[in-house]
């Protein structure tokens, strides 16, 4: 009995030593990967085709509005073109402009039903118009719904028509 209670110890350690000696043998790596990973790192990038021409979609203010932002529908389009009146125009603490547009020039305060934010950043400036003044604005489309705002945006504005 006690030859046969040295096989447990000794078996115990044998068997990681087996499973080490296995070699793992490494995927080997195909030349043309490798050097089209370093072609691709040291090659410029290339702009984006210039024919390729966005296409937005000419939206009201109300029919953005109307949009629920929980549901994407085939009228949405990430790229929208909209238009309405200047009310408001303030430097946002992010660095951005902030441009409240409303469906009519008197429109006093952010009415979630009637006006958007568009927001033009630093890296697309915006020529805008005073206030009072009509303005089509196009962008991205986005909802904000951050505690105390809850409207809908263009955000970054891409083109501002005066």
């Amino acid at each position: 009995m006690k030859k046969h209670l040295w096989i447990l110890p000794c078996s115990l350690l044998v068997i990681p030593l087996l499973v080490a000696g296995q070699n793992v043998q490494p995927k080997p790596v195909s030349k043309k990967s490798s050097t089209s990973t370093a072609k691709s790192s040291n090659s410029p990038v290339k702009p984006a085709d210039p024919s390729a021409k966005i296409v937005y979609a000419e939206l009201t203010i109300g029919e953005l509005i109307a949009e629920d932002a929980n549901r994407w529908s085939d009228k949405m389009s990430a790229h929208a073109a909209v238009s309405g009146f200047v009310t408001q125009v303030a430097k946002g603490t992010d660095g951005d402009t902030d441009v409240r547009i409303c469906e009519n020039p008197k429109i006093e305060g952010m009415d979630r039903a009637r006006c958007i934010v568009a927001k033009c950043i630093s890296r697309l400036p915006c020529d805008l118009p005073p206030v009072g003044k009509p303005i089509t604005v196009k962008g991205i489309t986005r909802y904000d719904a951050k505690v105390g705002t809850h409207w809908w945006e263009i955000h970054p504005v891409e083109e501002v028509e005066k």
